[in-house]
Formats: C-alpha cells, structure tokens, sequence
C-alpha cells in the first residue's frame, strides 16, 4: 500500500485529553487514553500499533499534556524522545494539530500529515490503514482537507455529521466526497432525518493534509493562533517565553476553528468498525457481553441485566441491579444510572470545586 508524491508522509497522535468521563478509573496522572479499556494495551499503544505499519516510529509525533508525558513516553519507547511534543496546558485540538505542523514543517516543508486521536477503538487495522492511504493520496493529489466519514449505524446526538455532495475521486478503492457542511451534535429529530437522508455521515476526528494546506488555512481562519506558532518555533520549547506564548493562543477546536469553515474539504467514505468510547457505557461496543451486561475486572453478577460493571482492585459484586454502571478504584466508587452517564463530568467538575485533587 503507497500513497503518491515525494513528501514524506508523518502520523500525529492527538493524546491530550482528560478522559472525564471515565472517572474514577481515569485520572490526570493516568487518562482514557493510557487505560487498557479493551482488557489489554491501552487505547493510546493500540492507536499508535495501527498506523506504525504505514509509517516508521520516527514518523509519529504524539501531542499530549505536561502530566502525562513521561507515562506516554514509557508507553511508546520506541518514539525518538523529540517525537513526544509536550503541551504545557490545553489549548484544544487546533493547537495541537498547529503546533505538529510547524514542526513538521522545518524539517519537511512537503510532508503530509495524517492526524489521529488516541482514545478510539479500531479493530481493523488493515481497513484503517487503507482508508488513512486513501486520505494521504488526496490530499497531495487535490489540496485541501481531507477527513474521513464513518456510515452511522444509529442517529446519535453525541457525535458530529458531514454532508456529502458530489464523488470527486476513487483512493485505494474508496470513493472521495466534497463535504458540503458539518452538523455538530444534532438533535434527536435532526439525527433521525440525517441518517434518513443517507448522504450524512459520522465525523471520525481523523484527518489529512500537506503541512502547506493546513498551515494556509490557519493562517486565515486563525490568524492569531498562526501568529502565535511562529513565535513558538523560535524560542526554545519549555522556556519561560514559550510557556507564555503557549498559554496565550486561542482555545479552539480544529473542527470548529478549521474544518467547518475551510472551503475544499473532501472525505474519504470507510465502512470499518470505530468507536470513541465516550463514556462508560461505550465500552459495551468494544468488549465482548456477558451475562448481565459488560464487566472489566473482579467483578460477580447475581440476576442482573444491562449493567456495566468495573474493578480496579476491589472485588465489585452486584445482586439484581439493572441499568447501572458501577467502577471501583482503590479509593473511590461510582455508581449511576446508564442514562446519566455523561455526567460524570459534572461530577469531576464538582470535586474540583470543592478542592478533592487527590481525587482527580
């Protein structure tokens, strides 16, 4: 499998977020992205162990936070040391993929970038791989931004929507679509007309570009975070000059500041099973089920049903409970009804407020 041109093609792994939702199992020191939610490596070694088949360790950069970037680096030891670029505090994925950019751009003004988050579930990495060729190849060959559109099996509320207009291209057999507009976290009625109209499909928060295209398009949608990614290529990175430049640019999304505003946008179509585990009744697509529900640990069920049920340590044993997801730490327990489980961000929220960081 190649992908045409003479830039060199460089992965970039978005690993910066908190993963909230999964409290208390994750925590700053430890996110979604270093646990082994599928029962074996974490999210982030799986992410990388897909793309390194296309690309050499020395061609992925992994973005991730001060807390956690001795622990990705442990976890990645074949990363060169320089390939782990560390942010001093979040700034959201614009920067993230901006900052990736600029670097790869001293070293190779030609180079594409294929940009992929840590904390999904893909269990086809052949398929994976294809499509991220695929992507590669239009983006040399037609400019632009180019993301890749997932078929929805269901109208979800949580997830983003491209509508596709016309085919304007064929990639290691995938047909290429202009994206014509992005819908972000629809409502229920939207979401069910969407997936009725079958020309929408999911965003996968995967992309592709030449390093030229994307740093054009921040220059003019963004001018102030461009502005401020030249002042950080030329200072050192972890100066007192850097810090403060880093902590001025502008927290916005790369979907929002970029995708929904760019004027070329194609998408390459993929079919492959993905998930983004979004909260704990996620894992429910990417473990296997069990009497009772899904379960991850020490865990015993006694006449229960649609339950997610998770240890790390304690022995968790439920009788006749229904609907709930309950996760045990060594020093915390969450319990919540299934529908509530997006909240367990509010709950984080409200444990910093009342100063509990040994919790977080």
């Amino acid at each position: 499998m190649t992908t045409s041109g003479d830039g060199p093609l460089v992965v970039v792994v978005m690993a910066g977020g908190a993963g909230t939702r999964f409290w208390p199992l994750s925590r700053r020191a430890r996110p979604k992205q270093l646990l082994p939610l599928t029962g074996g490596r974490s999210l982030l070694r799986l992410a990388v162990d897909r793309v390194t088949p296309l690309v050499s360790p020395e061609r992925v950069l992994v973005v991730t936070g001060a807390e956690v970037a001795a622990a990705v680096r442990a976890e990645l030891p074949e990363l060169p040391a320089g390939n782990v670029l560390v942010e001093p505090c979040g700034r959201d994925t614009a920067a993230c993929v901006g900052w990736a950019a600029w670097r790869i751009a001293a070293a190779s003004p030609d180079a594409v970038m294929l940009v992929v988050p840590a904390d999904q579930v893909i269990p086809d990495g052949v398929a994976l791989r294809r499509a991220l060729a695929a992507a590669a190849a239009t983006a040399r060959a037609r400019g632009g931004l180019v993301t890749l559109a997932l078929r929805p099996t269901r109208a979800e509320t949580g997830f983003g929507y491209q509508e596709l207009g016309e085919i304007v291209g064929r990639e290691e057999g995938l047909e290429v679509r202009r994206v014509l507009r992005f819908v972000e976290k629809p409502t229920r009625e939207c979401a069910e007309a969407m997936l009725a109209a079958g020309t929408y499909r999911w965003n996968s928060g995967m992309f592709a570009w030449t390093v030229g295209a994307i740093r054009s398009e921040l220059r003019r949608l963004l001018p102030a975070l461009a502005g401020g990614l030249d002042r950080l290529s030329a200072v050192p990175a972890g100066g007192e000059e850097f810090l403060d430049t880093w902590r001025s640019l502008p927290a916005i999304s790369v979907d929002f500041g970029v995708m929904e505003r760019a004027a070329n946008v194609s998408s390459v179509l993929v079919d492959f099973a993905w998930s983004d585990v979004g909260s704990w009744p996620g894992l429910e697509e990417v473990l296997p089920a069990v009497a009772g529900g899904v379960r991850l640990g020490d865990v015993v069920t006694l006449d229960g049903s649609s339950n997610v049920l998770v240890s790390d340590g304690p022995l968790v044993a439920a009788v006749g409970v229904r609907d709930l997801v309950v996760v045990a730490t060594r020093d915390a327990v969450l319990v919540v009804p299934r529908d509530q489980a997006q909240r367990v961000k509010e709950l984080v929220e409200l444990l910093r407020a009342a100063g509990r960081d040994d919790l977080l």
